[in-house]
């Protein structure tokens, strides 16, 4: 029969264990004795600020969105702008966040396409 971490500790235990561990200190369990681990967390990025469109300077502009830039953990936020497409057909894709197999974040890179 499987007994889970938390049947075969004592009442209060697994607290200072996980606790100890974010502190990064050991704590002592009598069954376990001196435990260490980290937690690593890797977060997005935060939504967007909301953005107040100006008027367009002209017919042939284009508003081009703002996005967060940067590396994971430390993003900073492009705001948005007006630009003319550099041809007739040509359109803005916008830069974004996506998440790999692993949880990790990478950028793919935004532009006119």
């Amino acid at each position: 029969m499987k007994q889970t971490l938390k049947h075969l500790l004592p009442a209060g235990a697994l607290g200072l264990v996980v606790l100890g561990g974010l502190s990064g200190q050991a704590a002592a369990s009598p069954i376990l004795g001196d435990v260490n681990f980290s937690i690593g967390v890797e977060a997005g990025p935060p939504p967007p600020p909301h953005e107040v469109m100006v008027a367009s300077p002209g017919p042939d502009y284009v508003w081009v969105g703002g996005f967060w830039d940067g590396a994971p953990g430390h993003y900073r936020w492009v705001g948005g702008h007006w630009d003319r497409p550099p041809h007739g057909r040509s359109r803005w894709v916008s830069p974004r966040w996506d998440r790999d197999h692993d949880g990790h974040y990478h950028r793919v890179e935004g532009g006119w396409r």
